[in-house]
């Protein structure tokens, strides 16, 4: 396997792309072309620890299937130039890696139609914010690229994550102290309190279209931090948009369960939690993306509908 990592801007060296890449000896011939998958850790924008449970060890639990992974480290608070951090900047990091991904897709064995991502908690809400909003004009300047089908991914795993801004700083305000502080606010907004139009832009739910590709939601529901009941509305959208969806709602897992095992003891099958079973559900999931026979049969659970219009 090749790991290494690679900075993604000239001018910033704290924006990075680590690979682990399975690549075919000569003797076997022209590679096969793999999927690729790109991951984004968590952290609240204040951090990204590519090394933790949802860096590293999400990478290489695809990459044993035979998926081309990447671990993007964006721009956060702690590593970024003053101000750097702020939205949209990590969605141009994001599309930035899908461009790199791409250039590279013949070097390194990938299907340049099949790059997914997978995010965790602030990840997620950077990977939805993305996967919804691929499409926009401003991306065309700020990457230096003429046609943004380049950005399309083709399909989004999303983590526990934050997908509603205006419901979370309305629930933050009824219950002081509960979930989300304030301060988490300041590196994505540069404020404690952004207004309305802004919590808007940066909401992903906000942002659901027909061009949206297929999304995977996954939450626990004693989640003490970000209500699951983010990702329930999430799925709502994704209904209402015709865009083709899983929603797999745990009852236990808080937030932050990553792979579903215990943090301290990962090797402890009695600490095994029941929301492990997002992982293998998480790579049906993008078999039926990538299987030629799944996109005739399940084009889109909602074909039906659309003919009825």
């Amino acid at each position: 396997m090749l790991i290494e990592t690679m900075k993604l801007w000239e001018n910033r060296e704290d924006v990075e792309l680590t690979t682990f890449l399975t690549l075919s000896e000569a003797e076997f011939g022209e590679p096969v072309k793999r999927p690729a998958i790109i991951v984004c850790p968590g952290g609240a924008y204040m951090s990204c620890p590519r090394h933790g449970s949802e860096g590293d060890q999400i990478a290489m639990t695809y990459a044993v299937d035979g998926y081309q992974c990447f671990v993007l480290e964006y721009s956060v608070a702690t590593k970024a130039p003053e101000g750097a951090c702020r939205f949209p900047k990590p969605m141009l990091d994001l599309g930035k890696a899908v461009l790199t991904v791409r250039e590279h897709a013949k070097e390194w064995a990938i299907d340049p139609e099949q790059i997914s991502l997978i995010g965790f908690s602030a990840g997620a809400h950077l990977c939805s914010m993305y996967a919804t909003t691929w499409q926009e004009e401003w991306y065309r300047e700020s990457l230096g690229i003429t046609d943004n089908a380049c950005l399309k991914p083709m399909s989004a795993i999303l983590i526990y994550g934050l997908f509603d801004y205006v419901e979370q700083e309305r629930a933050r305000k009824e219950k002081p102290g509960a979930g989300l502080p304030g301060d988490i606010n300041i590196p994505v907004f540069g404020t404690e309190t952004p207004d309305l139009k802004t919590q808007e832009r940066f909401s992903p739910i906000c942002h659901v279209t027909d061009q949206t590709p297929p999304m995977f939601l996954a939450a626990a529901v004693d989640d003490g931090l970000v209500p699951s009941i983010q990702s329930l509305h999430m799925a709502e959208k994704l209904h209402e948009a015709h865009i083709p969806y899983e929603l797999h709602m745990f009852r236990y897992g808080d937030h932050g369960f990553a792979l579903g095992r215990n943090f301290f003891e990962p090797f402890r099958e009695d600490k095994r939690r029941a929301c492990a079973e997002w992982v293998p559900l998480s790579k049906t999931f993008l078999l039926h993306q990538i299987s030629e026979e799944s996109r005739k049969l399940e084009a889109s659970p909602f074909a039906g509908l659309r003919k009825e219009e």
